[in-house]
């Protein structure tokens, strides 16, 4: 049994039986940016629905970061959604960074999409809302409080390469003992231009992006989280538990199917490619 995992999880469960105080959310309006692929096509339906169910916080505008196909440009006409050609956002592709681990695998375009994160460059807010096209939020949501702090939802994910990396971009940063990767974070664009400016000192190179491609660490195929490194950086914040649960493509239901079946108990559901078991599934677009 690996026991820093065990103690990680009951730290979770104290975590998650503590009383919190309801939060009411800022008038600001905040966007939200999804990257995707064609593959996330299958549960980005859910995902939306979610995120106007249940995003507390008013939404201005949905961006949705992707390259430049045909499904994905008609299922953003269809559902109102604001396209961004993924070129556009650094003059680059994704594919261009060669990212390839030690056993082969090509993490380009895994890293690219953190890049994408922790940009700052899409939306005319301050605050954006990034999410993960298979996570599908069944509760309400406050990211943004009226006293202007960001909330956090932790878990118990744990990957020690994840703080070996901000150990080496970030060195003096102070690391919570849960984790901030959750499928989702609100991102402030001055505190992420401070990151930016942080990460590039502290590594003695002008980008932070390179610093961050410097340091990554090519025997492990996740060497690096964006919702770790901004999570542990803000210091302003309010933290909560996630109360997520993972389901099969399976299970996958409507929106409301899952909201009435899940939310007694649960805040959030994810639908992992991995566990798409081979199915066909049909795209609403």
């Amino acid at each position: 049994m690996n026991w820093e995992k065990k103690k990680r999880e009951l730290r979770y469960r104290w975590f998650s039986w503590k009383h919190f105080p309801e939060l009411t959310p800022s008038t600001e309006e905040i966007d939200v940016v999804i990257p995707i692929i064609s593959k996330d096509l299958r549960t980005l339906s859910l995902c939306l629905d979610g995120i106007r169910h249940c995003v507390a916080n008013k939404v201005k505008e949905i961006f949705i970061v992707a390259p430049v196909q045909r499904e994905i440009l008609s299922f953003c006409k269809t559902n109102d959604l604001v396209f961004v050609d993924e070129n556009s956002i650094f003059g680059y592709s994704p594919m261009s960074l060669n990212i390839i681990t030690n056993d082969g695998r090509n993490r380009s375009g895994w890293l690219f999409q953190q890049f994408v994160k922790l940009s700052g460059k899409i939306g005319s807010c301050r605050y954006y809302l990034c999410i993960d096209a298979d996570h599908v939020l069944i509760r309400p949501h406050v990211f943004l409080t009226e006293k202007k702090e960001t909330v956090f939802y932790l878990s118990y994910e744990e990957n020690q390469f994840y703080y070996d990396m901000i150990h080496r971009i970030l060195p003096e940063l102070e690391i919570l003992n849960l984790s901030y990767v959750d499928h989702k974070m609100l991102f402030d664009k001055e505190q992420v231009a401070q990151l930016q400016e942080s990460i590039s000192r502290n590594c003695g190179v002008e980008s932070w992006q390179k610093a961050i491609l410097d340091n990554l660490d090519f025997n492990t195929i996740s060497g690096f989280s964006e919702f770790e490194t901004y999570g542990n950086f803000v210091q302003k914040k309010v933290l909560r538990p996630w109360f997520q649960k993972r389901l099969p493509y399976s299970k996958m239901k409507d929106y409301d199917t899952l909201r009435r079946k899940y939310s007694g108990s649960r805040w959030s559901l994810t639908f992992p490619d991995y566990m798409r078991q081979n199915k066909k599934l049909k795209i609403n677009s």
